[in-house]
C-alpha cells in the first residue's frame, strides 16, 4: 500500500469522522443547550462529558500506550470544529490537547499513565496553571510567581496563576512553577489543601479561574518534568493548543459568515434582498477572503503537527495561525453584527453565541499582538 493510497485513505476517514461528529453535536448539543448552561456555576455538563467519552473524543490524541486511541491532529480537529459549531461549552481543547498533551509530552511514568487513562475514561478534567500575568496579554512561559520551594516534607507549592481554563468543576491543575533557577511543571489535584480556585464568568457563559497555592504540600511523585525537559513538554502542549483554538475560530468565523450570507439573501429593503447591494456583496467578498486565508493557513499548521517538524518551526507557525485566526474571527464578528444590523444586538439571536465566543477565544493563550510578538521574538525580527 503506496503512501498517496494511505492518505487518501486517511482524508476519507477524517471525512467520515467529520460528518459523524457534526450530526452528533447537532443532535445532541443544540444551541439551547449552550444558552440554558450559561451562568451555571461551570458553564458546562459533567454528564455531556460523558457522551464525549463514550464517543471515543477524550482519547483520539492520547496514544495507545496510554489507553488511547492514538490518532492526528486532523482527526481531533475534525472533532473539534463540529463541537465548535454548536458552540459546545465543555472544555474540549484545553483539557484534551493543552493539558493531556502537557502530561503526555513529560514522559511515561507511573504518573503520566494514571492521568491518562482517566482523561481516556472521562472521569478526569484537566486545566495548565501556567498564566502569571493578570491582564493575560504576555505569553512568556517563565514562571516566577509560583515557585516549588524544598522542605523537609516534600516540595511546597506558593503562589497564584490566572486564566486558567476551565474554571470551575476542574479536577487538577497541570502547574508550571520556578524550582531552583529552572522550570518545573506539577500535577496538583484540585481538591489538595491549599489550593484556592475562584471562578471568573466569561462573555461566552463559560468560565476561567485564579487559582492560588497556599503552601501546597507535593511529593516528588507529583512533579511531571524538570528543567528543560518541562520546558520543550509545555512549549510542544502550547502550540498545539493554539492551532486547535484555531480550528475552532475558524469554524465560529464559518459560522458567522453563513448565518449573515442567509439574513442578507432574505432581509428585503426598497424592494429587494439587501444582498443585492454591491456594497455589501463587497463586504461579504471580504470576510469570505478573510475566512479562507484562515483555512488555508490552518491546512499548513495541522499539516506540519502531524508530519512532525522542528520545534522553532512548530512555534513560529503556531503563533502565526492563532494571531491570524484572532484577527479574523474579530473582524468576522464586528462584520456580522453590522451587516445584520439591530437584530445582531439581541441576546436572543443566536448570532450572539457566536461572537462571544469568538471574543473569549481570540484572546485565550494570547491575542492576536501578542502571538505577533512571540513570532518576532522567536524569529529574531523586531516590530
Amino acid at each position: 500500500m503506496n503512501s498517496d493510497h494511505l492518505d487518501t485513505e486517511r482524508q476519507d476517514n477524517i471525512r467520515m469522522l467529520a460528518e459523524s461528529a457534526q450530526t452528533f453535536a447537532t443532535k445532541a448539543s443544540p444551541l439551547t443547550r449552550a444558552r440554558g448552561l450559561r451562568g451555571s456555576a461551570s458553564g458546562f455538563d459533567r454528564s455531556f462529558w460523558g457522551k464525549l467519552a463514550e464517543q471515543g473524543w477524550t482519547g483520539l490524541l492520547i496514544p495507545e500506550a496510554f489507553a488511547g486511541y492514538g490518532q492526528g491532529f486532523g482527526e481531533m480537529a475534525a472533532v473539534v470544529s463540529a463541537l465548535a459549531t454548536q458552540v459546545v461549552p465543555e472544555p474540549v481543547v484545553p483539557a484534551l490537547v493543552f493539558a493531556s498533551r502537557a502530561i503526555e509530552h513529560t514522559g511515561n511514568g507511573d504518573l503520566q499513565q494514571q492521568l491518562l487513562a482517566s482523561i481516556v475514561a472521562g472521569e478526569l478534567i484537566p486545566g495548565v496553571a501556567w498564566q502569571e500575568e493578570l491582564a493575560g496579554l504576555q505569553v512568556n512561559l517563565p514562571a516566577s510567581a509560583v515557585v516549588a520551594a524544598p522542605t523537609n516534607s516534600g516540595i511546597q507549592l506558593t503562589g497564584e496563576k490566572h486564566h486558567v481554563r476551565p474554571g470551575a468543576d476542574c479536577d487538577g491543575f497541570v502547574v508550571t512553577a520556578k524550582q531552583g533557577n529552572g522550570l518545573s511543571l506539577w500535577w496538583v489535584p484540585a481538591n489538595a489543601a491549599g489550593v484556592q480556585v475562584k471562578s471568573v464568568a466569561l462573555a461566552d457563559g463559560t468560565s476561567e479561574a485564579s487559582v492560588r497555592f497556599d503552601g501546597v504540600m507535593l511529593d516528588n511523585p507529583h512533579c511531571l518534568a524538570q528543567g528543560d525537559a518541562a520546558t520543550v513538554a509545555f512549549t510542544r502542549a502550547y502550540d498545539e493548543t493554539l492551532v486547535m483554538a484555531s480550528v475552532e475560530l475558524l469554524a465560529l468565523q464559518q459560522a458567522m459568515l453563513n448565518m449573515t450570507l442567509e439574513y442578507l439573501r432574505t432581509r428585503v429593503q426598497f424592494g429587494k434582498p439587501i444582498g443585492s447591494f454591491q456594497a455589501l456583496q463587497h463586504r461579504a467578498v471580504d470576510l469570505h477572503i478573510q475566512q479562507e486565508l484562515t483555512s488555508s493557513v490552518l491546512g499548513q499548521a495541522i499539516t506540519l503537527l502531524d508530519s512532525g517538524c522542528d520545534p522553532v518551526e512548530r512555534s513560529l507557525m503556531a503563533s502565526r495561525i492563532k494571531a491570524r485566526a484572532s484577527d479574523a474571527g474579530l473582524l468576522l464578528a464586528r462584520e456580522s453584527i453590522q451587516l445584520h444590523g439591530a437584530i445582531g444586538f439581541t441576546d436572543e439571536y443566536d448570532l450572539g453565541l457566536y461572537v462571544q465566543r469568538a471574543l473569549v477565544l481570540s484572546a485565550w493563550l494570547g491575542n492576536a499582538q501578542a502571538q505577533r510578538r512571540r513570532y518576532a521574538s522567536i524569529a529574531n525580527l523586531s516590530i
